[in-house]
């Protein structure tokens, strides 16, 4: 250990091993507040390679709890969360490899992604958005560290299988079904209003923090559900049992590789895959009508012309597609990376 080793004091504390967080992939879905501290404290602890993903730009009303967004290298209002972010960290922690997608997370992040990561942090604001997150997680069994913030507290929940209860077990099937969206801080009115500050952010920053750090050097935290009262400085562990009817527990079969990438185009992926085989996006995209029809949207890559790369559909690196085949069946094809 010597004296301009940034790292000098972590190597100090019993069972660390820097060189595994060195090498640990971390997604940080969500980039506001939560995912900005989170962040921060990953890129200096030391990980290797951060991927964030968020499709929002920053608002005045983020610039008091988010310390990535500071003003030092101009004005980052109007600017995406991502790109500030990412900037940012460049400078704090060069040694932190940052890869940004201002995306949504569909289109943002591959299944083989989720799945080739040590850990993905969950740092959103919507039911709707962590719902999403942990399904694309269940899918590829990815494990998931996802916080939440209140006015004075928050919650960290840890889910590693499928066969473990998880957050979505938690609500009803009217409050899993609910479509919401993520009200942003500059523009929430009245009930839409999101009560936040920087305390309680770096409060749950620090325990999804720790539960990563944890996990990546073999000190892996109990799966389940804490909530934290940062008002009296209270702890409770929620024991989630599984709901049989919750829809968040059906990982994927076998995945099957093949050399296109979200830049090849679908009639380079239409050459790999068995005669009549249909492959599917995840999401859906819009494409052109026949002549004095309007355009239309789909999810079957096939309509798309030729030519058109598969990340113009909205399709991420890595991404798991579904194909069905001749037979009806789907098998699961994964794209490079």
């Amino acid at each position: 250990m010597t004296g301009d080793d940034r790292y000098a004091r972590q190597r100090l504390i019993p069972g660390w091993d820097q060189d595994r967080l060195a090498a640990a992939t971390v997604v940080i879905a969500g980039v506001g507040a939560l995912g900005n501290e989170v962040a921060k404290n990953l890129a200096l602890a030391g990980v290797g390679h951060l991927l964030l993903c968020d499709p929002d730009t920053v608002a005045p009303s983020n610039l008091s709890r988010c310390v990535l967004f500071s003003a030092a290298s101009g004005d980052p209002v109007g600017r995406g969360k991502v790109q500030v972010a990412t900037e940012v960290l460049h400078r704090l922690a060069p040694q932190t490899r940052v890869t940004g997608r201002t995306r949504d997370l569909t289109t943002g992040i591959g299944l083989g992604e989720l799945a080739d990561a040590d850990v993905v942090v969950g740092c959103l604001d919507s039911v709707r958005a962590r719902l999403d997150l942990l399904s694309r997680c269940a899918l590829v069994e990815a494990l998931l560290v996802d916080g939440g913030t209140g006015s004075w507290g928050g919650e960290v929940r840890i889910r590693r299988t499928t066969v473990e209860g998880c957050y979505a077990c938690t609500l009803t099937t009217r409050e899993r079904g609910r479509s919401d969206v993520p009200w942003s801080c500059a523009d929430a009115t009245g009930d839409h209003a999101a009560a936040a500050m920087v305390a309680t952010t770096a409060l749950i920053a620090a325990q999804l923090s720790l539960a990563v750090l944890g996990e990546v050097v073999g000190r892996p935290a109990d799966s389940g559900i804490i909530v934290f009262d940062g008002g009296t400085g209270q702890t409770r562990r929620v024991e989630v049992t599984r709901d049989p009817g919750c829809l968040h527990h059906r990982p994927l079969g076998t995945r099957e590789p093949v050399v296109a990438g979200s830049r090849s185009t679908v009639a380079e992926l239409a050459a790999e895959l068995p005669p009549g085989a249909e492959p599917q996006a995840w999401t859906e995209f819009i494409v052109p009508g026949a002549p004095g029809e309007r355009p239309r949207t789909t999810s079957r890559i096939l309509d798309a012309a030729g030519d058109t790369r598969l990340c113009d559909l909205g399709i991420a690196p890595a991404e798991v597609l579904p194909v069905r085949t001749t037979e009806g069946d789907y098998r699961w094809m994964r794209l490079s990376s």
